[in-house]
């Protein structure tokens, strides 16, 4: 200020002098004193100026200081963190949110990934202060000397300012403030915090952030097992995780990583040794980056859905680690098995011909992956267009531009290549989108994806444990979960719980029922007449109550429901856990005409292979932060679980089931090879539905195939579409398991060469104590049960074999 007075009062002088007109002038200067006057005049004039500028910058920073943001809450830095689904193994299922994340304390991250991140971005960090001012003068002089931005000289802590605070954009003003956030932040925090907030934060693509996670997604790999090779290769990303990713641009990625490797030499951080051998080093990029098993898709989505519930939108954000009850080995066999189990139902009714056609002058287009795009893959059945179509061979083009030549057909397809259409709108020709896979020698075949639907649950009979869930053919073409979600009729699979019913009414095994085909009249049904018949119109006369499960006689199960009471059995059928609502009261309900889901169905089965006691079914286990501390954990296993029906009732069903096996209509289950396997197969009317339900050494499964818009399978059974998928799957369930038979409990006598409940015999006919009997039931005088349904059910089907002549032969 006292320069800027005093030119004010030289410039005030002058003035003067002149408005005055003063003539007096003095003799003429010499030109060194004007010129030594005018020197001192320009730097005064400049120490001025600089003395302005420098209060002005001083009260900018004072400022800007003031107005930076707080940094207190990065000592307590808590990143979104994704959801992890795990199996029960601990294997990775899938991770939901925006990033991919994991972090990692300094402490924990391998010194050979701090140094080798140190070399390339910023080698004197433990030396320098927030600012490198020698690195910020050598990338000036060399963008100078290059006349292009070539060269940056932001510290570690300048970046984590930018990263934390700031965005990208390339202005003077946001320099600046990151200069000053620097400061500001080493201020508050050490060396080693900043370089911890930077590894975990830095974005490293692939949805990637922090060196853990990307270690993981890049090499499949924890931190701390990287090799040096690998770790320089992590190092190069932070800079341009686009341009030096090793997926997409692995050689300028390798470039990269050998300079990386160079500067870590000549830094002292690695031996000429191991620099040589880091060099040379392959390496092997995880195939698998994106962490969802597909094959466990359906259950990991109902996992997703129940945390949801628990934590709603957090839930993608707290680190959740969630721990399911699936084991793998099961799991993928589900999946597998269903999908080819599918492939065969469908292969039987031939080649149903290409999913579209896209027209002849489709095939010569080039972007093939664009037409190809609402036909997405599914697993190893690949989308394809045909570019030329002979009778003998067929030419196509993958999405990925990769051609075919294709001159053999899915052996699972009915009919063969020579049966192909050759005209029509199932002909294949050029612009048809068609499907293909490849076999065990790698040819190329035509193949079809499924249009009928599946489902596969299987569950621990103890426990309650989910062990596997496959919902589908592909969760990806239809994410409907049809094992947990799908209401179908279940067929002859039901008869156990009407026979299990008839057991508290006073029936046992050896009780005679005659197989007769007969009309219910509308005061039987409650409805219009009915005439059940037997799967092939095969009747046998009077049989025993076993072997009418055994060979899943309808007639008998009938009878057993509308001597038992319709409204009894539909009762006692809800306690193993369906809905009234979808099985109402009627006699069609002995043959499966209500709904169940094939979950449902398993825990329902699983009450005859667990002594008659029922577990509810859980998917999951546990829920951990990241930290390791439990959020949740499903205590209900301690508990006894519900008692359903006795343990003989059980015994007794158990016993039914496993000669329905042994000698009826699931008898392809004997493959498994184990004498406890038990089970029941099922279909619905006209073919419907297909179902196989059964148990063995404590894995209870049920497979289910039919149409999501209900028609036909054609000529088909639950014996020859289900059951073997489910003894494939079975194979490798039970495969470490021992056989588990239950012992016999007390109240059971042997009446006739099977079994009865004792008191059956001694004229006590009890009830058993089930909550829905109302009275004891009526013995005879001598003291025994009658064996048969009773003789007026028995004459009334002798006399509606009149009226059968009132219905048509075709019924």
């Amino acid at each position: 200020m006292a320069v800027l007075k005093a030119i004010h009062t030289a410039f005030a002088f002058d003035s003067f002098a002149i408005s005055t007109g003063a003539t007096m002038r003095p003799a003429a200067e010499p030109a060194t004193s004007r010129l030594s006057r005018r020197l001192k005049f320009i730097v005064g004039f400049s120490i001025g100026l600089l003395l302005a500028a420098s209060l002005a910058g001083g009260y900018w920073l004072r400022q800007a200081w003031q107005q930076l943001p707080a940094v207190d809450h990065l000592a307590q830095y808590s990143p979104a963190l994704p959801l992890r689904i795990y199996s029960s193994e601990g294997i990775l299922l899938a991770e939901y949110g925006e990033e991919r994340r994991e972090f990692l304390p300094i402490e924990k991250i391998p010194l050979v990934m701090r140094q080798a991140l140190l070399a390339i971005e910023d080698a004197r960090f433990y030396q320098h202060g927030a600012v490198d001012f020698g690195g910020l003068l050598r990338a000036t002089l060399a963008n100078l000397s290059s006349g292009q931005h070539g060269q940056g000289a932001s510290t570690i802590t300048m970046q984590v300012a930018r990263g934390f605070f700031l965005t990208r954009e390339k202005t003077l003003q946001r320099k600046l403030n990151e200069i000053l956030l620097a400061y500001k932040l080493e201020q508050q925090y050490s060396k080693d915090k900043l370089l911890e907030l930077y590894m975990n934060q830095i974005y490293l693509g692939e949805r990637s952030y922090g060196f853990a996670a990307a270690a993981s997604i890049y090499f499949d790999k924890p931190l701390d097992q990287l090799s040096v090779a690998e770790a320089a290769m992590l190092a190069g990303l932070p800079k341009a995780p686009s341009a030096y990713n090793p997926v997409s641009n692995p050689q300028r990625a390798q470039i990269r990583q050998h300079y990386i490797l160079q500067r870590m030499l000549e830094l002292g951080y690695i031996g000429h040794e191991a620099y040589q051998q880091a060099l040379q080093e392959k390496l092997a990029l995880n195939p698998n980056r994106n962490p969802s098993v597909r094959e466990a898709a359906y259950a990991v989505e109902e996992a997703r859905q129940m945390v949801m519930q628990l934590y709603q939108e957090r839930a993608y954000t707290m680190g959740l680690d969630v721990t399911t009850t699936i084991q793998m080995a099961p799991q993928l066999a589900a999946d597998k098995q269903l999908r080819s189990g599918l492939l065969d139902a469908q292969g039987r009714r031939g080649y149903r011909g290409p999913e579209a056609q896209l027209g002849a002058s489709a095939g010569a287009n080039d972007n093939v992956s664009k037409l190809l795009l609402p036909y997405p893959d599914s697993g190893e059945i690949h989308a394809a267009l045909v570019t030329a179509a002979t009778p003998k061979q067929i030419k196509a083009v993958l999405r990925d531009g990769e051609t075919l030549q294709i001159s053999a057909i899915d052996p699972r397809i009915a009919g063969g290549w020579s049966n192909l259409p050759s005209t029509g709108k199932r002909s294949i020709v050029a612009g048809s989108v068609i499907r293909a896979n490849r076999d065990g020698a790698g040819r190329w075949l035509l193949s079809q994806t499924p249009e009928m639907e599946g489902a596969l649950i299987s569950v621990d009979a103890q426990s309650g444990d989910i062990l596997a869930l496959a919902g589908g053919f592909d969760f990806f073409r239809n994410p409907f979960d049809h094992a947990l979600q799908a209401y179908r009729q279940p067929g002859s699979s039901f008869k156990p719980f009407v026979y299990s019913a008839a057991l508290e009414k006073g029936y046992f095994p050896g009780t005679m029922v005659d197989d007769t085909q007969r009309v219910l009249l509308p005061q039987d049904t409650g409805a219009r007449a009915w005439r059940p018949r037997n799967f092939g119109n095969n009747y046998e006369g009077f049989i025993t109550v076993r072997r009418g499960l055994m060979r899943s006689k309808n007639l008998v199960a009938v009878s057993l429901m509308q001597a038992s009471g319709a409204a009894y059995v539909q009762a006692f059928a809800t306690q193993f856990g369906f809905l009234s609502e979808r099985n109402p009261v009627s006699l069609p309900l002995a043959l499966g005409a209500g709904a169940v889901t094939p979950l449902q169905l398993a825990q329902s089965y699983a009450v005859f292979a667990n002594g008659g006691v029922a577990q509810a079914p859980r998917l999951i286990k546990e829920i951990r932060d990241r930290s390791g501390q439990v959020l949740f954990a499903d205590g209900a296993r301690k508990n006894p679980g519900k008692k359903v029906v006795s343990a003989r009732n059980a015994y007794i069903m158990d016993s039914m089931l496993q000669d329905v096996v042994k000698s009826g209509t699931g008898h392809g289950a004997k493959v498994l090879a184990r004498s406890d396997t038990a089970g029941k197969t099922g279909t619905s009317n006209n073919a419907y539905d297909a179902w196989f339900a059964g148990y063995s050494s404590g894995v209870v499964s049920v497979v289910w195939l039919g149409y999501d818009q209900p028609k036909s399978l054609g000529n088909t059974t639950g014996g020859v579409a289900a059951l073997p998928i489910w003894s494939r799957y079975m194979q490798v369930a039970v495969k470490d398991r021992s056989e588990r038979l239950q012992e016999e409990p007390a109240g059971l006598s042997v009446y006739d060469g099977d079994y009865v409940y004792a008191e059956y015999l001694k004229g006590s006919c009890v009830t058993d104590n089930h909550p829905f009997i109302h009275s004891k039931l009526k013995c005879q005088a001598d003291g025994s049960s009658d064996l048969a349904i009773g003789k007026e059910a028995l004459n009334a089907a002798q006399e509606r074999e009149q009226i059968l002549k009132l219905f048509s032969s075709g019924d």
